[in-house]
């Protein structure tokens, strides 16, 4: 279950905070749910997950932290693993997913 939480309490937290836009890493996290949200004056802001040593906050407005890179890159590939053209079975697009989000999440200065 998402816990309610503030831009100001993660920037403070002194985690290793990365940010990316609205649905732009969709397919790469499917196997996750967010930990936390944000939300304002203006309804919901963004989401966060937990991931690999790194806070991914992937919403509309005011995510804090660096900007992801290869975003695009990675998540064409796991939207070709997820594919209904691919053959596999779900467990094994899972796992092929889930090992393509460590490859991302290093690159991005995560921990495995």
């Amino acid at each position: 279950m998402k816990y309610r939480t503030t831009r100001k309490a993660l920037t403070t937290s002194g985690e290793n905070l990365k940010s990316c836009g609205y649905c732009e890493i969709q397919h790469l996290l499917r196997n996750h749910d967010a930990s936390a949200y944000t939300c304002g004056v203006y309804g919901w802001n963004f989401d966060v997950f937990h991931i690999y040593g790194l806070t991914i906050c992937t919403g509309y407005r005011g995510m804090p932290g660096e900007r992801l890179n290869g975003c695009e890159e990675y998540e064409k590939k796991a939207r070709n693993i997820w594919s209904w053209e691919n053959k596999a079975s779900f467990e094994e697009k899972q796992k092929a997913v889930e090992e393509l989000l460590k490859e991302f999440c290093l690159k991005n200065g995560g921990t495995v």
